[in-house]
């Protein structure tokens, strides 16, 4: 068992944030924190797509997640958590300063 205190990046650190990481039965999962300012597009362009299956829990704020057509999808807002499969694509505005918490599994 890890006890670790959640913790989020400072204004000077990157978005992201890894608290811990940890391969077990030839699965790495990772556990981290992000802060994402009101205003921004994540990714810049395009659509992100990551080779581990994702689950976000937002904390605070909110983000439209669009498709690659450019339509709304979802919200997510504080209280809200996700699932993204690996390989799926995802992007979304910032509508408000948002805080999330995830963990990222992939086998090894």
């Amino acid at each position: 068992m890890k006890v670790i205190p959640i913790t989020y990046p400072k204004d000077n650190e990157h978005y992201s944030k890894e608290l811990l990481s940890e391969d077990n039965n030839g699965i790495n999962t990772i556990l981290g924190t992000v802060f994402l300012k009101e205003g921004t597009r994540i990714p810049e362009t395009g659509f992100s797509r990551h080779p581990f299956n994702e689950v976000s829990i937002i904390t605070k704020g909110c983000i439209e997640m669009i498709n690659e057509a450019d339509a709304v999808i979802c919200y997510l807002k504080a209280g809200t958590a996700v699932y993204i499969n690996a390989g799926e694509p995802q992007a979304g505005y910032v509508k408000e300063d948002t805080t999330l918490i995830y963990v990222l599994n992939q086998p090894q």
